[in-house]
């Protein structure tokens, strides 16, 4: 039987990117200008309540609320859950700990898995000038390990 999602409440390095260049933009950021991980991340937050769309501009943009707003101040920690970290994802993150991985050494039942981490910035894709070649665990995917196993 699977164990139940650890449920997270600070904000993901993704999540917290988005904020924080929602609050740096006056107007919000138009939608056809986010690139598809911000598309993700846009829609996770909007789902909590801390970001919205403007619909008094020609093309649909994105603002932040007054709830985003205060996580923001508040250190990017929520009342509630932003995330719900299954154990598919702390075996893809045990996985990516024991060093970079290349695309083919990776199960074909963690692949979706290990992008969905890395959408979320706890993991990354690098490469050379040929494209990206293996997927590594960033610091904050450790941080999120280091608080699993303690």
């Amino acid at each position: 039987m699977p164990s139940k999602p650890i449920l997270i409440y600070k904000l993901t390095p993704s999540q917290i990117a988005l904020v924080d260049r929602l609050a740096g933009a006056e107007n919000g950021l138009v939608l056809d200008d986010m690139e598809y991980r911000e598309v993700v991340v846009w829609q996770e937050l909007d789902k909590l309540g801390m970001v919205r769309t403007n619909p008094k501009r020609r093309k649909l943009a994105i603002v932040l609320t007054d709830l985003g707003k205060q996580i923001r101040a508040n250190g990017y920690f929520s009342k509630k859950p932003v995330v719900r970290l299954t154990e598919p994802q702390i075996v893809a993150l045990r996985f990516l700990a024991g060093g970079p991985r290349g695309y083919n050494e990776m199960p074909s039942h963690m692949v979706d898995v290990c992008r969905r981490l890395g959408l979320r910035g706890w993991a990354e894709w690098q490469g050379d000038i040929h494209g990206p070649r293996w997927m590594r665990i960033t610091p904050a995917g450790w941080q999120v390990l280091k608080l699993v196993d303690s």
